[in-house]
């Protein structure tokens, strides 16, 4: 018996000096993939475009459809879904190189999670014929089998079984993704399930409701309000039914709600027994005097506070981009609206009783956003190419430098 306990105690400590081996081995002090991981506007558009391009919900059951998808907009799809790390993707003829980096907390290991993988399309779908993670290299066959294996027990299955079933054919081309499928429209049912389970449904309800009341009541006499005078008694009512991270859950509902009752998108797009919900009286909400400040600032407020503060910055500077081109014009004022909106809703998650105490205290138009005098506006291309230089240019840097200044002097975003 003692022979037996001994040699059962040398394999536990066998096993953990291979796993601490391992963790030594796994992180990294560099990055595989390099760069800040922020994605540009024009990557965004693209990403938007491709989506767009191919929306399946215009197609009828069973249609037969091939899906093209250039590398570098595969790669911005794949970083918006991961939302956490930067991921490159390199298409060959019949391999996928895929990179990915995760920063961790710095520690004696590393500061860098790693992994890297060739991926080729076998007679059984994908098949892993070099991993790594880290300096660890795990044989492609055993990484698959951990993988399904994973896959299998988790509430994925089902989705990763009709996806199997729909997709007919995927090929590696130099710089492409080719997929060939069916659509059932069982798969954007089950997506929307996912994204939008029933319980957040409810939570979602709930908002909308409460955003339907505050809007009500500063609507009576007046047709145009102050956004603070909504938002403000809103998240302070939420701060005194919720805590912890429940808290943080309301906030980012209560932002996606208000962003799309402001936006005039329907939320039922999200949410399909939202078209049943109770519609507020009619109400302006404006930022510093003005509709469209008020529409960047709780917009960019949502995304950030649901997908991340890249992709929230990423999609205000394409929107300007987009302006310049033919639109209103680029303006610096509602890119001050947009990134003071997306450090509202970063604060939302990441510090929500900080937000609470804020609120607390009241909130005002210039509790949200600072002056914008002096911030250029309305300018097409030419004249901002001219003035500033494009995006990342000097010029445009500098006008960049003074808004995170004039934001950072607010007492909400010290």
């Amino acid at each position: 018996m003692k022979r037996l306990l001994v040699g059962l105690l040398a394999v536990i400590l066998l096993l953990l000096a291979g796993v601490t081996v391992l963790a030594f081995r796994a992180v990294q002090d560099t990055p595989l993939v390099t760069g800040d991981g922020v994605l540009s506007p024009s990557a965004i558009n693209r990403a938007k475009t491709v989506v767009r391009l191919n929306d399946p919900r215009r197609l009828r059951p069973g249609t037969q459809r091939e899906s093209r998808v250039l590398a570098p907009d595969l790669e911005t799809l794949v970083n918006l879904t991961l939302r956490r790390g930067h991921a490159t993707v390199v298409l060959e003829e019949g391999l996928a190189d895929l990179r990915y980096t995760l920063a961790v907390p710095p520690s004696p290991l590393g500061r860098y999670l790693n992994l890297w993988a060739r991926v080729a399309v076998g007679p059984e779908g994908l098949e892993f014929h070099k991993v790594r993670v880290g300096s660890v290299p795990i044989p492609g066959p055993l990484f698959r089998m951990a993988l399904d294996h994973a896959i299998d027990r988790s509430d994925l299955a089902p989705d990763i079984a009709l996806l199997r079933q729909t997709v007919q054919h995927i090929a590696f081309v130099p710089g492409e993704l080719r997929i060939r499928y069916t659509w059932k429209p069982e798969i954007l049912d089950s997506a929307r399930a996912r994204v939008m389970p029933p319980e957040e449904r409810e939570r979602l309800a709930a908002a909308h409701l409460r955003l339907v009341a505050h809007m009500d009541r500063s609507a009576d006499g007046r047709r145009h309000a102050p956004l603070a005078d909504v938002l403000g008694p809103l998240l302070q009512e939420a701060a005194g039914t919720s805590t912890g991270t429940e808290l943080g859950r309301t906030y980012r509902n209560l932002l996606l709600v208000t962003a799309f009752q402001l936006s005039g998108r329907n939320i039922a797009q999200l949410v399909p027994e939202a078209a049943q919900w109770p519609r507020p009286r009619p109400l302006t909400l404006t930022l510093r005097g003005r509709e469209d400040l008020a529409q960047h600032f709780i917009v960019s407020a949502a995304l950030a506070a649901w997908a991340g503060e890249p992709l929230a910055s990423a999609v205000g500077v394409g929107k300007e981009v987009d302006d310049a081109g033919g639109g209103s014009g680029f303006s610096f004022a509602d890119l001050a609206a947009d990134r003071a909106g997306t450090r509202l809703g970063e604060l939302a998650v990441s510090n929500p009783q900080r937000l609470a105490a804020a609120v607390a205290a009241g909130l005002s138009d210039a509790a949200l956003l600072p002056p914008i005098t002096g911030l250029p506006e309305s300018m097409m291309t030419a004249e901002f190419q001219r003035r500033f230089g494009g995006i990342g240019a000097p010029a445009y840097q500098r006008m960049s430098d003074e808004i995170d200044r004039r934001i950072d002097s607010l007492s909400l975003f010290r």
